[in-house]
């Protein structure tokens, strides 16, 4: 199972960031959708995996979900799709890098969270509403975890936010540096499930269970309180992503590089 270094790992983010630079706006929104309905199935999934454990099973009910929520961020890996929350590193690693400019970044952000927001509303809706799968037997575990999400106090949901990014880039960094699908699937899933057993506030996934929470009729969370923990989340995560994680990955592994690179040129300079 062989890998990327952490220097090769950081130039690779660099491109990527590149390359997410040329995509079009539609392109970009479209693949925003498809990572939030993910990362909403993946919610789903968890949801209904350990919405009806009984209550003596303490805290294994909430590991059941956890294993199982992991399959958004390893679907937007292997099969394709934009996240908000990983691109909050991957952007500023390459903004760092120079390869893309600042509003490049905050372009990249706000597109994939409008279509990461999309794609988790709809999924809420159709599968969690519609079909029911978040409601019935499972509406008592889906209005538990979005009053809790949505009630939290905004400095509360915001250093919340900060810890959950911090384990999504390590998933998303992870499965840069694996060189085959075992150690991308294994690299997206560990990180992950333990920031859902942790219960860090995600702003994609909050994007799929408040409103599966508000469409069930049984929530007293408002949308407006909906959009507020939108924006909180958001620039927690952000925070989490490109200044806790991304900037220390860059000024350790990411300016190496540039020294080396500058210290061959020179040889070869010298050498001719």
């Amino acid at each position: 199972m062989g890998f990327f270094n952490q220097t090769e790992v950081v130039d690779i983010l660099g491109d990527k960031a590149k390359a997410k630079k040329e995509f079009s706006f539609i392109k970009l929104f479209l693949l925003g959708i498809l990572g939030g309905a993910f990362i909403g199935l993946g919610f789903l999934a968890c949801i209904r995996g350990s919405g009806t454990v009984p209550a003596g099973w303490g805290s294994y009910g909430t590991l059941i979900g956890a294993c199982l929520f992991p399959i958004g961020l390893i679907g937007i890996v292997l099969v394709g799709g934009e996240l908000a929350t990983g691109n909050m590193m991957t952007m500023m690693i390459g903004a760092l890098q120079k390869k893309i400019s600042f509003m490049d970044l905050i372009y990249n952000w706000v597109v994939v969270m409008l279509g990461n927001m999309a794609g988790g509303i709809l999924v809420a809706y159709l599968w969690g509403h519609v079909a029911g799968m978040t409601e019935g037997a499972f509406l008592e575990k889906t209005l538990s975890i979005a009053n809790a999400r949505a009630g939290d106090a905004p400095l509360a949901a915001f250093i919340s936010a900060v810890g959950c990014n911090i384990f999504v880039c390590m998933a998303v960094w992870l499965s840069t540096s694996a060189r085959d699908f075992v150690g991308k699937l294994l690299g997206a899933w560990f990180p992950i499930m333990i920031f859902a057993v942790v219960g860090f506030q995600h702003v994609v996934a909050n994007a799929f269970v408040i409103p599966a929470a508000i469409f069930s009729g049984e929530s007293d969370v408002t949308w407006g309180a909906f959009f507020i923990n939108m924006v909180v989340v958001f620039l927690g995560n952000a925070v989490g992503g490109a200044l806790v994680f991304g900037l220390p990955c860059y000024l350790m592994y990411g300016r190496k590089a540039r020294t080396d690179a500058k210290e061959a040129a020179s040889k070869i300079t010298k050498t001719a």
